[in-house]
């Protein structure tokens, strides 16, 4: 789990201005609603629910900080896997209020054109809002689409295209036509990024899968492109913490100032990426003089005890968290 973060400034502001004047406790019953929504699954068959103003700008006050937080994360992983990979072109796929595309602008500085597509009229609004109010919107060229009919040819593709948080609210077969237009025009890196349940992780399987057949190279998480050697009933996440604005927590009546947020992802790229040898996929456990690991590589899933004895080995230890590399 990485370091604790705090939402980026401009957009604790740009939050806080936007709810100026909004009334707290519609806005709050707006985002009780929604976490029942995502807590039991949207209404309809494979849709994602359909925003009012207020209920969008409740996701944007509750959900929008632990996605953020997520993408980032993902997006470091990336640099880390692909060093070559410039991103100076976005295409994101079910932007919501351009989530990916602030997490994206504190990541790639050379990030200069963004092409968002969000079917939601409410959700693309509040995006403009939000960007309105940050460097962010002139710093990038952004142009928002409803649909993915709309986005014009681009012959050369995007150097990373992002699918956050999606796939999970449509159906099996709109998920395969998002994965292969995703691909179709990325020429450096997809991103597809999932909640960190049962369910998300299944899907980001299918992603891994579909990615790996039409010869994508899976740089991230996995150190290998083999069949995932975890039992049946066991999943693979990992979690980032963020810390909490006045607002988030006043709307989640929150004791703790901080929340975790659990997501799977995959990144694939054209071309290579430095796989890691292995990859910690639990909490490290510790004990007397001693850490044990949790660890999937190309042997499969292994525990690895580091003694005090071993001293570099224990103090890189020592510092591993969990969704680390571990070479």
């Amino acid at each position: 789990m990485t370091d604790d973060r705090l939402l980026p400034l401009e957009l604790r502001q740009a939050l806080d201005e936007v709810a100026a004047g909004v009334s707290f406790s519609h806005l709050r019953t707006a985002a009780a609603r929604l976490s029942v929504v995502y807590r039991d699954g949207p209404a309809g068959e494979g849709g994602s629910p359909m925003f009012d103003d207020m209920a969008a700008l409740a996701y944007a006050a509750t959900r929008m900080p632990a996605t953020v937080a997520a993408s980032r994360a993902v997006f470091q992983e990336l640099r880390n896997r692909c060093d070559g990979l410039c991103v100076e072109t976005l295409l994101d796929l079910g932007a919501g209020p351009a989530t990916t595309l602030w997490a994206a602008g504190l990541e790639f500085p050379r990030l200069a054109h963004a092409q968002l597509v969000e079917r939601d009229p409410a959700m693309r609004s509040l995006g403009r809002r939000l960007l309105e109010r940050s460097s962010q919107g002139d710093q990038v060229e952004t142009t928002w689409y409803a649909n993915v009919a709309d986005l014009p040819p681009s012959p050369g593709g995007h150097d990373l295209v992002v699918i956050g948080y999606l796939l999970t609210e449509l159906s099996e077969g709109a998920q395969r036509d998002v994965l292969q237009l995703a691909w179709r025009k990325c020429r450096g890196a997809v991103a597809v990024i999932l909640p960190g349940s049962t369910r998300g992780f299944r899907t980001m399987l299918e992603a891994r899968q579909q990615f790996l057949e039409l010869g994508a190279s899976v740089v991230a998480p996995c150190p290998h492109t083999n069949h995932c050697p975890l039992p049946d009933d066991d999943w693979c996440h990992f979690g980032v913490r963020l810390n909490r604005s006045s607002l988030h927590r006043r709307l989640k009546d929150g004791v703790l100032a901080y929340e975790d947020e659990k997501y799977c992802y995959v990144v694939a790229a054209r071309g290579t990426g430095r796989l890691v040898s292995g990859r910690v996929i639990r909490r490290p456990k510790t004990g007397d003089r001693r850490v044990t690991l949790r660890l999937c590589g190309v042997d499969g899933i292994r525990d690895q005890t580091i003694t005090r004895s071993d001293r570099m080995a224990y103090r890189l230890a020592r510092k591993a968290r969990w969704g680390d590399p571990w070479d």
